[in-house]
Formats: structure tokens, C-alpha cells, sequence
């Protein structure tokens, strides 16, 4: 697998991002574009997405793994943090990878965890092969997802909160967060017609895999899959540096992939 990190421009900041691409590329290649998750970042969540780049590069798939705004290597400002302009830099990003000649620009899906599920089902309007969930914040008619604390500490008219990560960083967050995830809902996830997986940790505890299940079941898309994992948490278990059941994931995501992005 070779990798290039690169710097992708949105608007008035830049977007880091990670290619990680098979070894063979006597031709152009499919390539998933992967969102992490909330508050979090490319490298994080276990390596999650790094081990998902690996395993895909052997089955002859491209990664791209960025990193959103004021995350990870993101420079942009916390003030700034919120759904608006995570899908600007999902737009800028698979335009990046659509210019890439060793990529094959027919052949680009997106790939979600957590929040970053919500986001590539919000990005459906873009012309991906497929799309994917990794316990994916799917249900995004939801306007109450993630409600905002009852108040904010207000410093010289600034108001924020302080937010306790799972991997023990503690960030401030501003209430545009909260305002966006409300108020960026679309309908266009329901009018998707190539194909999607909803991958699912049947032991989630962060985020209820009742999500998902409602999802599938009430969405009425006959393009939609899923694929449950037992035994597995939020990050399939990743982070507790266990990887059984990412490689589980990985092992049967390939075989979909095959079909329904490599086809």
C-alpha cells in the first residue's frame, strides 16, 4: 500500500487527507472516500480507518481519509465546527479524488462512522457508486439527535461547552454545532438508487444500533443492505486495540465491494 497525504482546498482553509493506494495500478483503481466520526479524526477511533485503508488496498481499493473541520490535522476554527461545513469539505473531497488519474472517477463511494455516517447519507446528492455506514447516525430525519446543553459558559460574549471525548481529550464546542445538526437535513438519501450498506456493532453503546435497524426497516429502498457484527462496540472494538472484529467487518465489506463498487 503506498499512501499520500495531501492538503485538499475548501473554500478559505484546507482539508488534510490520506490516499492510500494498492499496489498494483497498472490502471485506475475504485476508491472510498471515509468520514470519521464526531470529535474525533483520520487516525483515530483505534486506527479504525487506517486498518480499514489497509484491507481494502489489498482487495485493490483506494482510501481516502480526511480529516474535518478543526479535527486532527484540520486547522480550521472550533467556531466553525458543525455540519455546514463537514459536507463543503465531503464536496471538495470527492471532487479531489474525481481529478485523481489513478483513480477511477465512475468508480468512488463513500463510507461513514458515527457522525460521519449522517454526513455521507447527507452527501447521497453526490454522484457515488455506493454508500456505506459504519454505525452511522442514519437516521437523519432526526432533528433532535444530539440535543444542545441547557446552557453555555459565556466568556467576553463567546458561549461554549466543554465535551469529554471517549479517548480522554476534553474540547470546547459552540452551540453552531448543535444548530446545524437540527437544521442540515435532506431528503435526498431517500432517492439513492446505487447501492448501500448499514454495518452495525450489535453491542453499540455509544450509538443505539436501533438507528440502523429503524432505518432498514422503515426506509422502504430495496437497493439498502446490512450487515450486523455480534459482539462489537462503536468502533468494532477497535479502540480497546482488539482488531477481530474490524478484520470480521472488513472480511465480509470486501466481498460486497467487489460487487457493488468494483462492478
Amino acid at each position: 500500500m503506498l499512501e499520500k497525504r495531501v492538503f485538499v482546498r475548501c473554500e478559505d482553509h484546507d482539508v488534510p487527507m490520506v490516499v492510500a493506494y494498492p499496489d498494483d495500478l497498472s490502471k485506475p483503481v475504485p476508491c472510498m472516500l471515509l468520514l470519521h466520526g464526531y470529535m474525533a479524526y483520520k487516525e483515530g477511533d483505534g486506527y479504525l480507518f487506517r486498518k480499514t485503508a489497509e484491507e481494502l488496498a489489498k482487495n485493490g481499493i483506494a482510501t481516502a481519509r480526511i480529516d474535518f473541520v478543526s479535527m486532527g490535522e484540520n486547522r480550521y476554527s472550533r467556531k466553525n465546527y458543525g455540519m455546514v461545513t463537514m459536507l463543503k469539505e465531503v464536496k471538495v473531497s470527492f471532487a479531489y479524488l474525481c481529478e485523481d488519474e489513478k483513480i477511477d472517477s465512475s468508480r468512488i463511494g463513500i463510507l461513514g462512522h458515527s457522525l460521519g455516517g449522517r454526513v455521507t447519507w447527507l452527501s447521497a446528492s453526490l454522484p457515488s457508486k455506493c454508500l456505506v455506514a459504519f454505525n452511522g447516525a442514519v437516521n437523519v430525519r432526526d432533528k433532535n439527535m444530539m440535543k444542545q446543553p441547557a446552557s453555555f459558559t459565556s466568556v467576553e460574549g463567546t458561549e461554549y461547552t466543554l465535551v469529554n471525548t471517549s479517548d480522554g481529550r476534553t474540547e470546547l464546542l459552540f452551540p453552531r454545532f448543535y444548530e446545524e445538526m437540527a437544521s442540515c437535513t435532506n431528503e435526498d438519501i431517500y432517492s439513492y438508487t446505487n447501492p448501500v450498506l448499514v454495518c452495525v456493532g450489535a453491542n453499540d453503546p455509544t450509538l443505539p444500533p436501533q438507528v440502523s435497524y429503524s432505518f432498514v426497516e422503515e426506509c422502504g429502498m430495496e437497493n439498502v443492505e446490512m450487515l450486523v457484527i455480534d459482539n462489537a462496540n462503536h468502533t468494532f472494538n477497535a479502540k480497546t486495540g482488539d482488531y477481530t472484529k474490524v478484520y470480521e467487518l472488513l472480511s465480509k465489506l470486501n466481498p460486497w465491494l467487489d460487487e457493488h463498487l468494483k462492478q
